[in-house]
């Protein structure tokens, strides 16, 4: 059958007004193309349903019958089109985001914060990882967009840098007088260096920065987590290497010290996005906002966090 909903409905008003030029009225449309609608569903159905003469009209049996039917009809695709319409509405105010977990903590608190204020209270997920998952997570669709150190390979993904960071030290107990305020690379070999694992983009980082000076990079300890290294460090264990927004959740605890490398790796951080399609309003809202939270991070911590390199390929 062809008949569609706006004829069942123009049907029932019709069975209840029985007044061809008020039922019209009501849909906007004029009586003649009320008439038509009424003329295709008959010969749809093969029935007649009204009763016409030049004073009346009337349901015939089979329309009242049919009108039972149209009822039941109706309302089960207007309950429908709510169902659809709610699930809609719930994605609408989804948002999934894939990042290190160094940028996760630093940069989508706040925007979070600003996606609570423009969407009420969305229902947001947040997979903390590594650059490696968070970058399969976004080319497989599991989640709306990513946040990386790492310019990705992959043809289909686009990156966007938005700020970048420098590799500082942290050290506590009597190893701050040894380090100073300040070190250079090579002057780093001298010290119990603590970094993150092979597997991390830290230590990708650091270890072409030595490769280009002919060395190997060889901390003493590695770890998965900052907050295990931050443990090592404050017992006075050796002196962690971290991105300076890797670093910054550890800067309120006591006795910790922060020293610049001053020929040390710059990391790109940048967000990740599938090159097509369109990303959602939410998504695009939470881009904007990690943008902006990028821009606050380099005026308050200038010098250590850097505005992004216009030469960067994408």
């Amino acid at each position: 059958m062809n008949a569609s909903p706006r004829q069942l409905r123009m049907f029932l008003a019709l069975s209840v007004s029985l007044n061809f030029s008020r039922t019209a009225e009501k849909f906007f449309v004029t009586q003649p193309s009320l008439s038509k609608a009424i003329r295709d569903l008959e010969e749809e159905l093969g029935l007649k349903l009204f009763e016409r003469s030049t004073r009346n009209v009337r349901l015939t049996a089979a329309g009242e019958r049919l009108a039972v039917v149209a009822r039941d009809v109706v309302g089960e695709f207007d309950a429908g089109l709510q169902r659809l319409q709610s699930h809609a509405q719930r994605e609408i105010r989804q948002l999934s985001v894939a990042a290190l977990p160094s940028l996760a903590s630093v940069l989508l608190p706040a925007v979070c914060a600003s996606l609570e204020e423009r969407f009420g209270a969305p229902h947001i997920t947040i997979r903390d990882c590594s650059n490696a998952a968070s970058i399969d997570h976004l080319a497989n669709h599991r989640v709306d967009f990513s946040l990386g150190s790492v310019a990705p390979s992959h043809p289909e993904l686009h990156y966007e840098e938005v700020l970048r960071d420098r590799f500082v030290l942290l050290s506590a107990g009597a190893l701050r007088r040894r380090v100073g305020a300040s070190r250079t690379l090579d002057e780093l070999t001298a010290l119990p260096l603590i970094s993150m694992t092979d597997a991390s983009t830290a230590m990708r980082y650091m270890s072409a920065a030595y490769l280009q000076r002919g060395m190997e990079f060889r901390p003493c300890m590695q770890f998965d987590q900052v907050g295990t290294i931050a443990g090592f460090v404050r017992q006075g264990l050796g002196v962690a290497v971290l991105p300076y927004l890797g670093m910054m959740p550890l800067l309120d605890q006591r006795g910790m010290r922060v020293s610049e490398i001053s020929d040390g790796p710059i990391r790109s951080v940048g967000i990740v996005t599938r090159r097509r399609g369109p990303l959602s309003e939410i998504a695009e809202h939470a881009t904007r906002a990690v943008r902006t939270v990028a821009g606050q991070l380099i005026e308050r911590h200038a010098g250590l966090v850097l505005a992004p390199s216009r030469s960067l390929p994408h």
